[in-house]
């Protein structure tokens, strides 16, 4: 009888851990959509340094949001975001920005070169709600020469989901971004001949 209830004792034991194991999550990249307007080979524009960005603490995760309806959010559940989204978001915007003003004019950062100008964002929104990821951030470029203006200013765009789910999030978040680095590649900051 001891036996059988060890046995017994084991085995649920056994389905307990069992149940309890999960798979690990899947892990979403965000993609580097660089498409959009090409360098203009013109040296005499000024260069910039992209802070990091600065996201709704929300966000500032591994959760990959699905849906926001009002105050309330819907995240995946076995999915999340290879990287923190901070730091995916600053890759991506860097990058679509050197493929339309050119990679010499895009400092990245350690490089030991000054910029003409730093590039800070603040993004009030990136996530989709009602079938469209949102984007709402405020931007500004501030000179490093004394004297110069800072040029500032705020985007919202709205870039329709093809579903909803999290490699549909991520493909909307990657254009939104390339959309958003296009209205900030027209922008003039500092430039020499201004």
């Amino acid at each position: 009888m001891m036996k059988a209830t060890c046995r017994f004792a084991a085995a649920l034991l056994a389905l307990l851990l069992g149940a309890c194991a999960s798979s690990p999550p899947t892990l979403v990249a965000l993609p580097s959509f660089v498409g959009g307007m090409r360098p203009q080979g013109d040296d005499s524009r000024a260069s910039l340094s992209l802070r990091p960005v600065t996201l709704p603490g929300y966000l500032d995760t591994y959760a990959v949001v699905l849906d926001r309806k009002a105050n309330t959010l819907r995240v995946a559940e076995d999915s999340e975001w290879a990287e923190r989204l901070r730091d995916a978001v600053t890759r991506t915007v860097r990058d679509a920005l050197s493929h339309r003003l050119g990679s010499s004019r895009v400092l990245m950062r350690g490089e030991h070169r000054v910029a003409d100008a730093e590039l800070t964002i603040e993004f009030l929104r990136l996530d989709p709600s009602d079938g469209v990821l949102e984007l709402d951030a405020r931007w500004s470029f501030v000179c490093t020469a004394r004297g110069l203006p800072v040029r500032a200013g705020r985007t919202q765009l709205r870039t329709p989901l093809a579903a909803g789910t999290t490699s549909a999030v991520a493909a909307a978040t990657a254009n939104a971004l390339a959309q958003f680095a296009d209205v900030l590649a027209s922008q003039t900051w500092c430039d020499k001949g201004a």
